[in-house]
């Protein structure tokens, strides 16, 4: 484990070596965003590489930009380029200033934010930045007659209470769409997210009202928080904390598409933190029900990221009691889910499925998924780079009879199947393989809690130096209003 200066260094400044980089040297880097200003007359161009964070500021050992004006502190912002979950880019700026960073022309101080495509960054008495995206979402052609790529509709934004929501569209569902905004009160991007109330879907919307009342009630730095709501003639709009990082399946992808793996202490520090907001969870009985790496966000870009579960749509409280309705998503189910799904006098406790999940998660940051696999033995990447390939063609969505099949053989797996631990992967991660063990266990009346997760000795024999990091990267930069 490193130390807890280690994990606390782990900073989205830039590494020292990467600091003194020449500009000739960044220009190989496979730039994806840029940065267009002019100084003293001239147009400057300044490139952004994928998971290559760019700094600005007056210091020139801490800012790879130097700006030399009196306005701007020794390291202003830090711009950040990730892969977006849509299979874009995400850039976004961290600000870390004194006076703050101009957006739009809307002011903000200490907070992440996402740069979109033709945005204008300001630095208070001095540059000004436009952020250009060279790589953009896909967008989908809804007709034939549609232009080739489709253009990129004009921003509009409109009022709603104290915040700014923009056209920009951060994701969408079956009945809701989420879209960036700005809240005035804050000083801050949030999340919008927008559900259309149509006659006929009772359902829907008494589940949407359950995830408002949940969320509500929830203020933990490692579960996304809901600010506030508001409602119109057509619409429920939830106002939620805005994650700049992506998401953890696609962090994961990172390492991928680099052809590594993550290592423990990293994994370490984000599964502390996933224990963390679970075991706030259950505290008050309320099992999450859809746990999985797309669920669980990163709150900004970097090494050694701090995480939320979000997306509370299948949360549960009171969930010591038995249920019969199955939700979730196969992969993540525990045995117990499993069978209830194809037997419908079965049912499940939602605590020990999200301690299930859990499990599965860790040994996928570790290695692979224990059971979603067609080949035995498959590595992280091959297992990832599947579920890519198969989101992309829409085969494990869809009904066709080799999906039927795969996920046929996928739920036999989970439900009579043991944890392959092979050599090449664990051989030098004893604790963790004793943990993944612990959790997945295929009687929930056995399976370790999240109690008993944190008190193993994977995580015991670092607490100090976890419970440090934790302190000195989160809850030193929680504003008063989100602290516990």
């Amino acid at each position: 484990m490193a130390s807890a200066r280690q994990i606390s260094c782990q900073s989205i400044n830039l590494p020292p070596d990467l600091s003194s980089r020449t500009e000739k040297t960044r220009k190989s880097i496979d730039i994806c965003a840029k940065l267009i200003t002019e100084r003293n007359g001239h147009k400057e161009v300044i490139g952004l590489g994928l998971n290559r964070p760019l700094t600005i500021g007056r210091n020139p050992e801490r800012s790879f930009y130097v700006v030399a004006d009196s306005s701007v502190s020794g390291l202003h912002c830090t711009i950040f380029a990730v892969r977006s979950p849509s299979g874009g880019v995400i850039v976004s700026c961290q600000d870390s200033s004194k006076n703050g960073i101009i957006l739009n022309g809307h002011r903000i101080k200490k907070a992440s934010i996402i740069l979109m495509d033709g945005d204008l960054l300001r630095i208070p008495d001095s540059l000004t930045f436009t952020c250009i995206h060279l790589w953009k979402d896909h967008i989908e052609k809804v007709s034939v007659f549609d232009p080739t790529p489709p253009p990129h509709p004009a921003r509009k934004v409109c009022h709603i209470g104290r915040y700014v929501v923009t056209s920009q569209c951060l994701g969408s569902g079956s009945f809701a769409t989420v879209h960036l905004a700005l809240s005035m009160d804050r000083r801050c991007q949030v999340a919008c997210k927008s559900i259309r109330t149509k006659k006929g879907h009772r359902d829907e919307l008494a589940q949407v009202m359950k995830e408002i009342r949940i969320l509500m009630g929830l203020n933990h730095p490692n579960i996304n928080r809901i600010y506030d709501t508001q409602e119109d003639q057509n619409f429920i709009h939830i106002f939620l904390q805005l994650c700049t990082g992506g998401d953890l399946f696609t962090y994961i992808n990172s390492f991928t598409e680099r052809n590594c793996k993550m290592q423990e202490d990293e994994v370490k520090y984000i599964m502390f933190q996933l224990l963390k907001g679970l075991s706030y969870l259950h505290d008050k009985s309320i099992s999450h029900r859809d746990l999985k790496p797309e669920n669980i966000l990163l709150y900004a870009p970097g090494p050694y990221p701090r995480v939320q579960i979000a997306d509370f749509g299948l949360a549960r409280p009171k969930s010591y009691q038995e249920t019969f309705n199955v939700c979730g998503t196969v992969s993540y189910l525990p045995p117990e889910g499993i069978l209830a799904l194809d037997q419908k006098h079965l049912g499940y406790v939602g605590l020990p499925s999200d301690c299930w999940s859990a499990g599965i998660i860790l040994y996928i940051m570790l290695g692979s998924h224990p059971f979603d696999f067609e080949h035995p033995l498959e590595s992280c990447n091959a297992w990832i780079s599947q579920c890519i390939s198969d989101s992309q063609r829409g085969s494990r969505r869809g009904c066709s009879q080799n999906y039927l099949q795969t996920e046929a053989r996928l739920k036999q797996r989970i439900v009579k199947g043991e944890v392959d631990f092979h050599p090449s992967l664990w051989t030098n991660l004893a604790k963790a393989k004793v943990l993944v063990n612990m959790l997945l266990i295929h009687d929930p009346s056995e399976r370790a809690t999240v109690y008993a997760a944190l008190e193993n000795p994977w995580i015991t024999d670092d607490l100090a130096m976890l419970e440090d990091a934790y302190r000195s990267r989160i809850l030193a930069f929680l504003s008063p209003a989100d602290k516990i």
